[in-house]
């Protein structure tokens, strides 16, 4: 076996994020978000006597605190491996890391079979993780000592490759297509690989992966190197934070997808209103009713859209915000792994994630706001016509109640006209009917005018006349 397959002390962490505030969750959602972090740890049930720690955990306000008294929770039975569960603003975060089972520090220091040992330790993480998966995203590092001071570059890429290959979480693995680019701090090298969701908005399609091969060192195991071990203790909860920033990113890009296609639906509902109302307007007969259930289906429309508008403007400040925390962290890692490093630019192989957010996320969002929002404004004059058509309507309804009203004021007058004769015909004249006497006809020929131009009112628009 080549020195180019094997690997002193193999360690894999693997990085879990997960929402524990949304924005307008209820309590009782913050509260479901706890437990199931909480459960990736313990499972469904876990002790009471965490729960004090957990409480307190909540209470506490920093950006980035732990979560447990000792920071660390082993894993079970004789496995080399620990939870670390932290939160960072309103993400809850979990490493896990694994060595295998404990043994020797001279079996630690034997170089192992990195096709061999990366799976069986994979297949540990796997097993002490509950299935609850991650609802932000993850990320995963390599990390071990190279076997040998005699390696080229070309042999350490074909470490990296081997690692890469050996873990199987891309699918299809290429390494062309999912390696990134590489690094050097302090005489150990970086390679990242990493391939994020399609438009789709798929999160389950996000995989990320750094390596990270620390120097043979002239046989002097790692462990037992001040300056190495001091790095693996510093750099990992760097890492817990520079990761958080970049699936926050990923998890904000993916949540504008499903709001797009949301809203491309919503979209297409929009024209069909908007297409149908020309022929409403022109209806010979307008159908009130008909413009008032249209009319509601907008505001409706309206307040959802408007609402989803809102949500992706919230994604796009997501996203800024945490490629912002990104960039900032790449820059202060060197001198937070060694205070003589200040300035200090050896991460920035990181950087191309922040060039791809920068090319592509954030220009997809600002064009998608432009778009999407063009058609809250059409909906909006929309609104604005149908109302006012209705009003028109209702005025026209309201005239036509009017001359009503008049046309029956008329016929009460003709009845107390008649009331009023046949009172003055108390007792009745010999035979003549009252309606032939004199005061009834003086009455109608006064009446009649209003009665004759209130006919004429009401048949106008039955002879296709104008109101």
């Amino acid at each position: 076996m080549s020195e180019c397959d094997r690997l002193i002390y193999i360690n894999i962490d693997r990085f879990l994020y997960d929402l524990a505030e949304g924005l307008g969750q209820s309590d009782e959602n913050i509260q479901k978000n706890c437990q199931n972090f909480w459960q990736k740890i313990y499972g469904e049930t876990f002790p009471n006597e965490k729960l004090a720690d957990i409480k307190a955990s909540q209470a506490l306000t920093a950006d980035y605190r732990n979560l447990l008294t000792r920071q660390y929770e082993p894993f079970a039975s004789n496995y080399d491996g620990y939870y670390y569960p932290v939160k960072i603003g309103d993400t809850y975060a979990l490493l896990m890391e694994c060595a295998g089972k404990i043994v020797s520090e001279t079996e630690k220091s034997t170089p192992k079979d990195i096709k061999k040992q990366i799976p069986w330790i994979k297949s540990i993480l796997d097993s002490q993780l509950h299935p609850f998966p991650a609802t932000i995203g993850e990320s995963w590092l390599i990390w071990g000592q190279l076997a040998s001071d005699t390696l080229d570059p070309d042999s350490l890429e074909t470490i990296a490759k081997t690692c890469y290959e050996s873990l199987g979480i891309f699918p299809t693995s290429k390494w062309d297509r999912d390696f990134k680019n590489a690094g050097e701090f302090q005489g150990v090298k970086f390679y990242e690989l990493w391939r994020v969701p399609g438009d789709s908005g798929n999160l389950n399609q996000n995989y990320h992966l750094l390596i990270c091969l620390f120097p043979h060192n002239s046989g002097t195991f790692m462990v037992n190197n001040p300056q190495f071990q001091q790095m693996i203790t510093s750099i990992l909860p760097l890492f817990i934070e520079l990761f958080h920033f970049r699936n926050k990113i990923i998890w904000a890009y993916t949540q504008s997808r499903q709001l797009k296609v949301q809203m491309k639906q919503a979209s297409q509902e929009i024209q069909a209103i908007i297409n149908g109302l020309p022929q409403q307007v022109k209806s010979t007969r307008l159908d009130l009713k008909e413009m008032q259930i249209t009319l509601q289906k907008c505001l409706t429309i309206f307040s959802v859209y408007a609402s989803r508008i809102s949500e992706l403007e919230e994604q796009q400040q997501t996203i800024a915000t945490n490629l912002h925390n990104y960039k900032k962290q790449l820059t202060i890692m060197p001198e937070a792994l060694d205070h003589k490093c200040k300035g200090d630019r050896s991460f920035q192989f990181l950087n191309r994630f922040s060039k791809y957010t920068q090319e592509k996320y954030i220009p997809q969002i600002q064009a998608d706001l432009g778009s999407l929002s063009a058609e809250l404004r059409l909906l909006e004059n929309a609104i604005k016509t149908i109302e006012g058509i209705i009003q028109l309507e209702q005025t026209k309804s309201d005239r036509a109640l009017s001359e009503t009203v008049a046309i029956a004021t008329v016929g009460l007058g003709l009845s107390a006209i008649t009331a009023t004769v046949v009172s003055t015909q108390q007792p009745p004249r010999g035979d003549r009917f009252f309606m032939l006497t004199p005061p009834f006809l003086w009455s109608i020929g006064i009446l009649s005018p209003f009665v004759i131009w209130l006919l004429l009112r009401l048949c106008r628009p039955f002879r296709g006349g104008k109101n």
